[in-house]
Formats: structure tokens, C-alpha cells, sequence
């Protein structure tokens, strides 16, 4: 079986609302857009990180396990 076998019997297996998001995926990865969308989250999440780290920097910090059972108990 080819990859292109494979990736199109798993998207036939997929419900018509999830085609469909792959088939739009595949719009936008023909085009330069994508690379637009991923330069733009890419900034973005630099800069997140560099303002945790300017916090940190300053003790502006929080105990991870903390915030990891804080989170989950309000998952749960």
C-alpha cells in the first residue's frame, strides 16, 4: 500500500464534517497561506515565552505542581 493509499483510506473512514476539514487543510497547504499562519502563531508564542520569562526574571513565578492540580480539578 502507497502513503497515498493509506492517507486516503483513513480520510474515507473519517465522517463527512472531518473530510472535509482535511480537504480544506489540503486547500491551504497548496497556497502560501499556511506559512502566513504558522510565521504568525510562531510570533506569537515567542513572545509568550518571552514574557514568562521577563516574569521570571522578576519572581513573578508559580509552583507547577500547583497549577497543573489547579487545572485539573477544574476539569474534573
Amino acid at each position: 500500500m502507497t502513503i497515498e493509499q493509506a492517507i486516503l483510506e483513513k480520510v474515507r473512514s473519517l465522517s463527512p464534517e472531518k473530510q472535509e476539514q482535511v480537504l480544506l487543510f489540503v486547500e491551504l497547504l497548496q497556497t502560501d497561506d499556511w506559512e502566513q499562519l504558522y510565521k504568525g502563531r510562531l510570533n506569537e508564542l515567542q513572545q509568550k515565552i518571552k514574557l514568562g520569562i521577563e516574569a521570571s526574571q522578576r519572581g513573578e513565578v508559580l509552583d507547577a505542581q500547583e497549577v497543573f492540580q489547579h487545572k485539573c480539578a477544574i476539569s474534573t
